[in-house]
């Protein structure tokens, strides 16, 4: 989903223009990003099936370059509700930017990305993420704010046994349990996109992934997972399980799948998925790290950014010292200023005029409201100033460090 080469320093083109996409262009969309795209990458699948099968897609989603008469270079903007922790805000997920080669260095990228965001930001989009180049989005205000994860399975594992439980190939009919599992498993994790249960939204995009269900001595659906078979190793793109039986009867079949190639299993799951916490009962490792920057966010609209976390910020305050403390800060961001004040546990919003300043540049702004880093590490970086102890402790509340993921849709 990255454009795949470094664009040469832009010049400007008065010639070139953004427009919303036609349905008569969207093939010759297509087609650029094919070519655009390395062979094996998802982006053109992903246009395809957002284009064609999403019904929340609209055509002033996808923005195009028009120069000469001819498509330059586009961006799509996938319209999605995400989390931030137990609240939801309309997210708009950038995937991908490409350029054809012909215009490349005059500018197309840039001029499409500031035409989507600001169209975003008038539209009542709160949020965008992606996954891309961390020397091209930063300059658009995009920052580091999803890490990666890596449950290990080792070979040296052995199944623990049968539990009643049975596993089988998922279906398309299984689509509305396999969402009802997944936002249970996702139900506070920041970043995690609201899926539907329509059937498109949950089938691989390649034959190279297959999705498998567990189902209890009733029949019911209590868990899945969406894997790749490689050679010696399984990668676990998604899971989730309902109840320890559940998570058993995954644990077991992936060690099984892992002697079948010979190797290790890998899953991209978070330490608080209740399938990780029970396989690391039983012997699995857990790696994390930063994802390389790769995966950015970036606020487009902080008033109503802010009034959708509200009651999760509620939350956070209600579970420490400040459920009985007074507090405030000043908020000053790329974005504009935002007073907090907290009052015995209530949280509201204001000019905060006279509290104490908070200055967050854009990578640190991003890297704080998704909990990718913890306040602290800011301090003493470029740009940041934190007024005093109580301003820190108070960011440390509001703002946890945590595990921000996007767990990527199967059509991805």
């Amino acid at each position: 989903m990255r454009n795949e080469a470094r664009p040469r320093a832009p010049t400007t083109d008065t010639q070139m223009k953004v427009h919303a996409a036609r349905p008569s262009e969207y093939d010759a969309v297509i087609e650029m990003v094919e070519r655009r795209f390395d062979p094996g990458d998802g982006a053109p699948r992903i246009v395809d099936a957002t284009l064609r099968n999403d019904p929340r897609f609209r055509p002033e989603h996808l923005r195009v370059v028009e120069a000469e008469g001819k498509l330059a270079g586009m961006m799509l903007f996938i319209d999605r509700m995400v989390r931030i922790g137990s609240a939801k805000v309309r997210c708009g997920i950038v995937a991908p930017v490409a350029t054809d080669r012909v215009y490349e260095g005059r500018g197309v990228a840039s001029l499409v990305m500031r035409d989507a965001l600001d169209w975003a930001t008038g539209q009542g989009y709160q949020l965008s993420m992606l996954w891309g180049h961390t020397w091209l989005y930063p300059r658009y205000g995009y920052a580091p704010g999803l890490k990666s994860y890596d449950v290990i399975l080792s070979a040296q594992l052995k199944p623990v046994g049968d539990t009643g439980y049975t596993m089988r190939a998922a279906t398309a009919a299984d689509a509305p349990s396999l969402a009802v599992c997944y936002h249970v498993s996702t139900a506070t994790t920041t970043m995690a996109e609201i899926r539907s249960d329509e059937p498109w939204e949950w089938r691989p995009s390649d034959n190279s992934q297959s999705v498998e269900v567990v189902v209890d001595p009733v029949r019911t659906v209590r868990g899945y997972f969406r894997a790749v078979r490689g050679d010696q190793r399984i990668d676990v793109r998604e899971i989730a399980a309902m109840d320890d039986g559940a998570a058993q009867a995954l644990y077991d079949r992936l060690l099984r799948l892992g002697a079948e190639v010979g190797g290790d299993v890998h899953v991209a799951a978070t330490p608080d998925n209740r399938w990780s916490r029970w396989a690391f009962l039983h012997g699995a490792a857990f790696h994390i790290d930063g994802g390389g920057g790769h995966g950015m966010v970036r606020v487009l609209d902080m008033p109503g950014f802010f009034k959708a976390i509200g009651p999760e910020l509620g939350r956070r305050v209600s579970t420490s010292e400040y459920v009985a403390r007074n507090g405030a800060l000043r908020l000053e961001t790329p974005l504009g200023t935002i007073g907090i004040r907290v009052d015995r546990g209530s949280v509201s919003f204001g000019d905060g005029r006279g509290d104490p300043l908070v200055t967050l540049p854009w990578a640190a702004f991003g890297a704080l409201v998704t909990g990718y880093r913890a306040a602290e590490t800011l301090v003493g970086q470029p740009g940041v100033r934190i007024e005093g102890d109580r301003s820190l402790r108070l960011l440390q509340i509001l703002f946890p460090e945590g595990y921000p993921h996007w767990p990527i849709a199967a059509y991805f």
